[in-house]
C-alpha cells in the first residue's frame, strides 16, 4: 500500500477544505469553498490638536486660608454623677457630681492572667477648703438650683486621704466615696430667696429695741452668708446688692453634722456668728435738754385714751411689771407699780428723786 500523497502540507483526502472532510464519506464530489477575504482595516481617527484651556478666574476662596482643627468629643457626665429622684412616680436627674475617668489601676490576683482593671477618676474639680473651723468627711456640693452646675467641697485631710489611697492602689473606697448617692447635696437657691424675703420685712417693719415705745430699725449687713451691701438711694430708700461668701456657709455646716460638745452651753452658736446688724444711729440728746412731747392718743370721739403717753412720763407708758427698769436718755428709770411712777433709784433701789407721778407731774411739785 503506498503512503497517502501531500497537498501543500495536507494530505490528499484529508483536506478541510472538502466538503465533509473526508472523501470516504460517501460523497466523492468535493467542492472547495470560496477563500475568506480579509475585514476592512478601522479607519484611524484624526488626530486633534489640544484646545486652549481656560484661564482660571481668581476667587475670594483663594485668599482664604483653611485650619484643621481635631474636634474632641463632649464628655456626657457618667452615671455617678447624676441622681435620680422619684418624687409621686416622675423620675427627675440631678447632676450632683463631676467626676470624668481618668485611667484606671490594675488589680492582679496570685495568678498573671488574673486582673481587674478598676477605672480611676479625676478629683482636680473638688474645691479644698483648708480653714480649721471647717471639719467634715465626705464630698460636699453647693448647687444654686436645681439646674445649675455642681460646685464640690472636701476639706484639706479628706482630699489628701483620697489622693493616697488612689495612690496606693485602692480605688474601691475613693469611687464609693464620690458616688452620687453618698455626696451631701444643698441647694442655696431657696436659701438666698429666703433671705430676701426676710430683707423686704426688716426694711418695711421697724424692730422694738426696747422696752419702751420707742422703736429703731435695724440694717442685717450679713445674715450668714448674705452680705447686703446696702446703698442708699434717694427716692427708693435703702438698696441691697447681695454677695456671697461660701466660707461662712461651710463654717455653719461644719457646726450643724459636728458631734455636740458635752457642755449645753457650748452647743450654740453666738449670735455674731451667724450674722451682723447694726440699728439706724440717732442723736443722743443732751441732758439738759427736755424730751419731745408725745401726743396723746385719742379714740373716736377725740378723748384720750388710757393709757395716755403723757400720763407716765418720762417713759410714757406704764411698766410691764413691778421694777421694771428701761434705760432712756442716759438715765435707767424704774417702774414703781404701788404709785405707778416711773423713778431713778439709788444703790440700794430705793427711789433717788426725780420721779414722775401718774399725773404727769414731778414729786418735787
Amino acid at each position: 500500500m503506498a503512503d497517502p500523497a501531500y497537498n501543500g502540507g495536507g494530505l490528499i483526502g484529508f483536506d478541510s477544505t472538502t466538503t465533509g472532510g473526508n472523501t470516504n464519506s460517501g460523497n466523492n464530489s468535493s467542492t472547495p469553498n470560496p477563500p475568506k477575504s480579509p475585514p476592512p482595516p478601522i479607519p484611524t481617527p484624526p488626530k486633534q490638536s489640544n484646545p486652549p484651556q481656560p484661564k482660571p478666574q481668581k476667587s475670594i476662596l483663594d485668599e482664604l486660608s483653611s485650619v484643621s482643627k481635631p474636634i474632641t468629643p463632649s464628655k456626657k457626665p457618667a452615671s455617678k454623677n447624676i441622681r435620680e429622684i422619684i418624687d409621686d412616680g416622675i423620675v427627675e436627674k440631678q447632676v450632683v457630681g463631676d467626676f470624668e475617668e481618668n485611667g484606671s489601676i490594675r488589680l492582679s490576683g496570685e495568678y498573671p492572667q488574673n486582673f481587674v482593671d478598676v477605672p480611676k477618676y479625676d478629683l482636680s474639680k473638688i474645691v479644698v477648703i483648708e480653714d480649721e473651723e471647717v471639719n467634715f468627711n465626705f464630698i460636699l456640693c453647693l448647687k444654686d438650683g436645681e439646674e445649675s452646675l455642681p460646685r464640690l467641697f472636701a476639706t484639706k485631710d479628706f482630699y489628701e486621704v483620697l489622693i493616697k489611697n488612689y495612690n496606693e492602689g485602692n480605688p474601691f473606697g475613693v469611687n464609693d466615696i464620690i458616688e452620687e448617692k453618698n455626696i451631701v447635696v444643698i441647694d442655696i437657691a431657696p436659701i438666698k430667696a429666703r433671705v430676701e424675703d426676710l430683707r423686704i420685712e426688716e426694711i418695711n417693719l421697724d424692730i422694738n429695741l426696747t422696752t419702751s415705745d420707742e422703736k429703731k430699725y435695724v440694717e442685717v449687713l450679713r445674715n450668714l452668708f448674705v452680705h447686703s451691701n446696702y446703698e442708699k438711694d434717694l427716692t427708693k430708700g435703702l438698696q441691697a446688692n447681695p454677695t456671697y461668701t461660701d466660707i461662712e456657709l461651710l463654717r455653719y455646716i461644719s457646726w450643724v453634722v459636728s458631734k455636740p460638745a458635752q457642755s449645753y452651753n457650748e452647743r450654740l452658736l453666738p449670735a455674731e456668728d451667724l450674722g451682723d446688724f447694726k440699728g439706724i444711729e440717732e442723736e443722743t440728746p443732751s441732758e439738759n435738754e427736755p424730751s419731745k412731747k408725745i401726743e396723746d392718743e385719742k379714740d373716736d370721739d377725740g378723748n384720750s385714751t388710757d393709757p395716755s403717753p403723757n400720763l407716765y412720763p418720762p417713759i410714757g407708758r406704764k411698766g410691764v411689771q413691778d421694777e421694771e427698769e428701761v434705760f432712756y436718755n442716759g438715765k435707767t428709770w424704774t417702774w414703781f407699780e404701788d404709785t405707778e411712777t416711773w423713778n431713778r433709784t439709788n444703790s440700794d433701789g430705793d427711789p433717788n428723786g426725780g420721779g414722775f407721778r401718774g399725773d404727769g407731774f414731778s414729786d418735787r411739785d
